[in-house]
């Protein structure tokens, strides 16, 4: 498990130094695009949507685009954004960068993309996501989200009280043992914002940047499916 481990951190390292050299506010903002084109997709039907009170309750919403492929050893890479939801107003924060990685042994061969959706539906697992790199299965426990709109909180919640809703594109034959990784990515928040050391904790929480006209359309589907007025 040490072994695995290492191999997934230095994964990590090197898709990041990859992802940050092709980083740049034109492909930022195609990862809201993405995002909102996904929770269109997931929301679109009755008997696989995410439950409206799970949108409501979420602390925050993490949409992430993965790549996985490999040969014996697997690698899988990716990013996305989050937003954070004011306790108080009900209102979506504006979109801070993420970036996630994990490495894998065993039998498996083939290549995916997968769209996934995470809600954080606790102020823990908020607290540990901005304090990454996190190791999910690890600091942070995920489940699989219930589905449906008539589905209630009652369904119950992870430890950490992250659910995971996704879609998959491609195949994926193989049985191993995985650990991965996600982390904020200041580079791109900097990036994009064109502010200097400027920090995830600072977009979601601390209201230190205005919403970005590029984000309006997702924050407007947001309200729409969790049933808030716009």
């Amino acid at each position: 498990m040490k072994r695995t481990g290492l191999i997934v951190i230095c994964i990590f390292i090197i898709t990041s130094i990859f992802a940050y050299a092709a980083v740049s506010r034109k492909t930022l903002v195609q990862r809201i695009r993405n995002a909102e084109y996904n929770l269109r997709y997931i929301m679109s039907s009755p008997d696989s949507s995410i439950p409206q009170q799970f949108l409501k309750d979420a602390y925050a919403i993490i949409f992430l685009k993965q790549y996985k492929g490999g040969f014996v050893v697997g690698v899988k890479g990716g990013n996305g954004i989050i937003l954070a939801k004011n306790r108080e107003t009900g209102e979506w924060s504006p979109p801070a960068f993420m970036a996630t990685a994990e490495g894998s042994f065993g039998l498996q061969i083939g290549g995916k993309v997968i769209d996934a959706i995470l809600l954080v539906m606790n102020e823990e697992g908020l607290t540990l996501l901005l304090k990454s790199p996190v190791k999910i299965g690890g600091e942070i426990s995920a489940a699989a989200g219930p589905v449906g709109r008539d589905v209630g909180v009652g369904a119950g919640l992870p430890a950490t009280g992250l659910f995971i809703y996704s879609r998959a594109r491609g195949a994926f034959i193989g049985g191993s043992i995985e650990g991965g990784l996600i982390m904020c990515e200041n580079e791109a928040n900097k990036i994009f914002y064109g502010i200097e050391d400027i920090t995830a904790r600072e977009i979601l929480l601390e209201g230190r940047v205005p919403m970005p006209k590029e984000a309006e359309s997702l924050i407007k589907a947001l309200k729409k499916y969790e049933g808030s007025s716009n």
